[in-house]
């Protein structure tokens, strides 16, 4: 038991001794490492200090994020207001550029319009809007626009805002407190609008010609815009309907006299035809007579040789003989004369004469009329003597019995090639002679034709030649000197 102790004892001294070994051996080493210690201390001390003003930095760095970020929205949000604001500045601004540059249209269309250099502009073509046949048909149009102008006219104060009108208040008015005087106000303006319109569409209506009609239709709205523009603010307007009304009267007024300028060279046309008839009647009446007076001479040169036959020995009566047969040749071909004089007469029997002028009209012009005189040469030498320079080469000259329809025909076919397609009284066609002869063949089985189809191709145009090589010499003579 002792030995146990004695062990034990032994044991924990050799424990004490060694443990206080270690013991020294660690103090040993932790005053030997005591300076890393102290590094690691200050390093963690060190690191904690940093770790502070880190989180401190990052603190101070979210205050100046975010006092920034606001004021960046709050310069944002300013920027957006500026900018809407700019934004609708601009949407007024170019609204009032666009009525500024729509009223400087007008005033430029007006200014244009009020001159008279605009009548230079280049004649266009018009499309007749109601193209009656008879002028009478235009007079009854006038008079049921102007009874509808009547009706549209007569405002009465208590009928202003009625939109049938020619004019109409939008707007009640009050003057000195009064709603019955602001009406009567408002109906002197409507009647003041309407004047000044009427005047001014009368005046364009009263000088209306081939030359101007798009421009008095064009001044016309102009006037419409102008008036209805300069009383806006009082909210009174122009009818459009009496606008087309009088436009409408501006048109039917050109057709008007366009037709009855028409029925004047139509008379015209009438009366040229008459003279024409009545003159081929006398040269009729003229031949007829001579031929009857030449009829007679020779009747009686024929009974005075057959008395000198009956009384002449056999010597001489053959001689008379052969004069008798002479003579009653003659009377023959008299009354043959005289037969196709009287079918004249009574027959649309003439002369459909195709002729040209290359001096006066050029090349491949044609005029294609006819004639019923027994000389229809009479009737071209009257025409070339009449207002043209040169006399006219004719290229054909056709007998028919129905001249006038052949004529027709001939018209008809080339009607689209007229020279003047406004005026029908003037016979020239832009045409080759070939295409009329081509037409002529076509005609002459439906028309029952008699006569031989000999068209000349060539134009003469002897004088006018002639001037010209005229004329070419003295230039050249004049450039010499």
């Amino acid at each position: 038991m002792t030995a146990i102790i004695l062990l034990f004892t032994f044991i924990a001294a050799g424990i004490f001794a060694w443990g206080k070994t270690q013991s020294d051996r660690v103090a040993h080493l932790e005053k030997k490492y005591q300076p890393v210690d102290d590094v690691n201390q200050y390093v963690e001390d060190a690191l904690s200090g940093i770790e502070a003003q880190k989180t401190a930095a990052l603190n101070e760095y979210v205050i100046k994020i975010n006092t920034a970020r606001n004021k960046a929205d709050s310069l944002v949000k300013d920027a957006e207001t500026k900018r809407k604001r700019i934004m609708q500045e601009v949407s007024e601004l170019a609204a009032t550029l666009s009525q500024t540059t729509r009223d400087l249209e007008v005033i430029e269309e007006a200014l244009l319009l009020k001159s008279d250099e605009v009548h230079l502009l280049e004649v266009g073509y018009y499309e007749p809007v109601y193209g009656f046949s008879e002028s009478g048909k235009y007079k009854d149009k006038l008079d049921e626009l102007r009874w509808q102008q009547k009706q549209m006219l007569a405002i009465k104060n208590s009928d202003i805002r009625n939109q049938s009108y020619a004019a109409y208040a939008s707007r009640d008015l009050l003057y000195n407190g009064s709603r019955t005087e602001g009406d009567k106000l408002l109906a002197r303006v409507l009647k003041l609008m309407l004047r000044a319109f009427n005047g001014e569409c009368d005046s364009f209506i009263a000088r209306v010609n081939y030359q101007n009609i798009d421009l008095m239709q064009r001044r016309i709205q102009s006037s419409y815009d102008q008036i209805n523009k300069l009383v806006a603010n009082w909210e009174c307007t122009l009818n459009k309907d009496y606008l087309a009304n009088r436009i409408s009267e501006l048109e039917l007024v050109y057709e008007y006299e366009e037709q009855k300028q028409k029925e004047k060279e139509e008379q015209a046309r009438i009366r040229e035809q008459i003279r024409e008839e009545e003159k081929a009647a006398r040269e009729a009446a003229k031949a007829e007579e001579e031929a009857n007076k030449e009829e007679a001479k020779y009747e009686e040169l024929l009974r005075k040789a057959e008395q000198d036959a009956a009384a002449a020995g056999a010597k001489d009566k053959a001689k008379l003989n052969a004069r008798i047969e002479e003579l009653q040749q003659r009377i023959a071909e008299i009354e043959e004369k005289k037969r196709a004089i009287s079918q004249a007469m009574l027959t649309k029997t003439g002369h459909v004469y195709i002729i040209s002028n290359v001096g006066s009209f050029g090349d491949n012009i044609y005029k294609i009329g006819m004639t019923r005189r027994l000389e229809p040469m009479d009737r071209v030498k009257e025409l070339g003597s009449a207002s043209v320079p040169f006399p006219f080469d004719v290229h054909a000259m056709i007998r028919s019995s129905n001249a006038p329809a052949l004529e027709n025909a001939l018209h008809n076919h080339f009607s689209e090639r007229r020279l003047n397609l406004e005026n029908q009284r003037k016979e020239f066609f832009r045409v080759t002679i070939d295409e009329i002869r081509a037409e002529l063949e076509i005609l002459k089985a439906k028309l029952n034709i008699d006569s031989e189809l000999s068209l000349t191709l060539l134009a003469e145009a002897k004088e006018y030649r002639m001037s010209e090589a005229k004329r070419k010499h003295l230039e050249a003579s004049w450039q010499s000197s």
